[in-house]
């Protein structure tokens, strides 16, 4: 399984798919916790660093994915 770096906190757990590998599933607005307190960066700047250089990087069939839980 792929791990994305320096987010081990916001791991959730794993999911199952048909005929593919097993991949960890994070919590989105752990991550961007992360993001604002290990970079000191606004909200804003965080979403957009998860939105883009997160959830847009496809690294194979085990690519992690992120669950948005409300707030």
């Amino acid at each position: 399984m792929k791990k994305a770096d320096g987010l081990d906190e916001a791991i959730l757990g794993t999911a199952t798919r048909p005929d593919l590998p097993e991949i960890l599933v994070y919590d989105y607005y752990k991550c961007v916790d992360i993001f604002m307190e290990n970079n000191e960066w606004t909200e804003e700047e965080a979403l957009e660093w998860m939105d883009f250089n997160v959830i847009n990087a496809y690294v194979g069939k085990d690519t992690p994915i992120f669950v948005i839980i409300e707030r």
